[in-house]
């Protein structure tokens, strides 16, 4: 039996073996690189959204509610309840678009999001002034989820109140028989 061919062979197997170990290893680091720079633009976005979010306090529901009913008469303070209220909708539509294109989640993810959610928080008069405003001043939002959203709300056919609302239209009415 030769051996120094069998510990040629060897040689070369275990070379092999130590290259192919590095580059699982450079390939992990990579993975864990990119996992750091996801998490840390979601931290980003969240402290954002969570000083917007500080803003709102205990009176959004309220301020939001004034915003459908009677936007020409809010205060100061209540539009900047209210812009609180929009950036923040908006800055989490953009941490879902960003999820897709850095390929934690699916294309289809951040478009259903988009379908679902924007024709309920820009159908309303007040928050359709504060995008038209928003998008047109804004260069963070990427044109692909812009895009999205502009075609969302011009198919959107019911109004923020109306979905509110809708509930009360299978309400009877006190008094009639059941």
């Amino acid at each position: 039996m030769d051996f120094s061919k069998l510990n040629h062979w060897l040689q070369v197997s275990a070379n092999i073996g130590i290259v192919l170990g590095l580059v699982l290893v450079g390939v992990q680091l990579k993975q864990n690189s990119d996992l750091t720079r996801i998490q840390m633009l979601y931290e980003e976005s969240q402290r954002a959204v969570n000083l917007e979010l500080q803003v709102v306090g205990e009176r959004g529901a309220e301020v939001w509610a004034k915003s459908i009913e009677d936007p020409e008469n809010m205060t100061l303070e209540e539009i900047r309840i209210m812009e609180a209220l929009l950036w923040s909708f908006i800055e989490v539509q953009r941490g879902t678009y960003r999820l897709a294109t850095l390929g934690l989640i699916e294309d289809a993810d951040w478009k259903q999001r988009v379908q679902g959610e924007v024709s309920f928080w820009l159908a309303d008069r007040y928050s359709r002034a504060w995008w038209e405003n928003y998008s047109n001043e804004s260069s963070s939002i990427p044109p692909e989820l812009l895009n999205a959203i502009e075609a969302r709300r011009a198919s959107a056919t019911r109004s923020t109140e109306d979905y509110i609302r809708g509930p009360m239209d299978y309400l009877e009415p006190p008094g009639s028989a059941n």
